[in-house]
């Protein structure tokens, strides 16, 4: 069990691309390391070997150096910081895109059973008490991933904070000094997976939280194809709120209903035909439960209300707040491993290490320039 007072790891990323990669690599080469041996046992269990793994994620390199040259050297960074193999780090910044493309090699379209499952949330200024929009969200994955909160502060794009895994270079969920922020949601849809090789999501991650305005960091998402699908919520500052069900070739926009957006793991507009509700039917309890929760205090909602919502436990294991379920194998379990709330016009991420029921929420403050 986390302990109440524990916090996420923290470490301050600046410089050029290669400086921010040699400090996460050497601060977190152990980290790297496990989370490299984490995901080729997750595909191993799902009957994709080691050496597929590595042919796709070399297939990658050359692709993310032409379309962002910043980004592959920051993993260049990485994996001279640490000690991990290139490709190695190159697999965790394409952990997505590897995973459909070695599936697209069975004989049967199996959709992958598990990607990050995730219940995420918007408010508009005029819900809230404080008059402030937020974003945030319960982020579900292996419980054992090794993540970190950074600070990225960099002179030719906007400085930020934002989770992220050890050894990958864009952020999950965070906040840039313009008030752009972002949090993320797996989706599965049948056109997963047609297409292997496209610029990776985290490539993409790593752009909108470079974005100074709300439509430059929905065009990182939407400007070129992908290879799966992914849901990403987006809000800025001036209390704006979009989700993006985010197709291959295609997009569902989704936007506030009396100031209040919410979002699981199941598509819910007319694009797209979706799956992950097959593996996680839970998806279709959790996005109206925190609806729910969150539109019953309209117009005084407080912070802590949020936090309460988020440590809900309605149809545990798998609710809001998730839990470890000791009936899968473990290479399915999946638990509520960092709970986020983004306060957009502070631009601050305050966030758990674990399960909200069990651990105490800190605070990231993006760097003043």
């Amino acid at each position: 069990m986390t302990g109440c007072n524990s916090r996420l790891d923290f470490v301050t990323l600046s410089g050029g691309p290669h400086d921010r990669g040699i400090t996460h690599g050497e601060r977190f080469a152990a980290e790297v390391k496990a989370n490299v041996d984490r995901y080729f046992a997750k595909f191993a269990h799902y009957g994709i070997p080691a050496e597929r793994a590595r042919e796709l994620a070399r297939e990658f390199i050359p692709l993310i150096d032409e379309t962002a040259p910043a980004y592959a050297a920051e993993m260049q960074g990485i994996a001279d910081g640490s000690g991990v193999p290139l490709v190695d780090v190159a697999l965790l910044n394409a952990r997505y895109e590897i995973t459909y493309g070695a599936y697209a090699d069975a004989a049967e379209k199996t959709p992958p059973r598990r990607t990050d499952g995730c219940t995420s949330f918007g408010l508009r200024a005029t819900v809230t008490d404080a008059g402030r929009p937020y974003i945030g969200q319960n982020w579900d994955w292996m419980p054992d991933i090794d993540v970190f909160m950074m600070s990225v502060e960099q002179s030719d794009a906007p400085n930020h904070v934002a989770l992220t895994e050890a050894g990958i270079v864009g952020g999950k969920i965070g906040v840039n000094e313009h008030g752009i922020g972002m949090t993320l949601n797996g989706l599965v849809s049948t056109a997963d997976g047609e297409q292997t090789f496209r610029i990776p999501y985290h490539v993409r991650f790593r752009e909108v939280l470079d974005a100074t305005r709300l439509s430059e960091a929905i065009g990182a998402l939407l400007e070129t194809d992908r290879v799966c699908s992914a849901n990403v919520l987006l809000g800025s500052e001036d209390g704006e709120l979009i989700d993006l069900e985010i197709l291959p070739e295609s997009a569902n926009y989704l936007y506030p209903s009396d100031g209040v957006l919410t979002h699981a793991n199941h598509i819910e507009g007319r694009r797209g035909e979706s799956q992950l509700e097959r593996i996680l039917p839970d998806t279709l309890c959790r996005e109206p439960r925190l609806r729910h929760l969150l539109t019953d205090r309209r117009d005084t909602l407080s912070v802590a209300d949020v936090k309460d919502a988020l440590r809900d436990h309605v149809d545990q294991p798998t609710s809001i707040c998730r839990h470890r379920n000791s009936a899968e194998p473990e290479q399915e379990q999946s638990s509520t491993r960092v709970s986020a709330i983004v306060n957009l016009t502070a631009k601050r991420v305050s966030a758990t290490a674990g399960p909200p029921c069990q651990t105490t929420y800190h605070d990231y403050v993006v760097s003043e320039n």
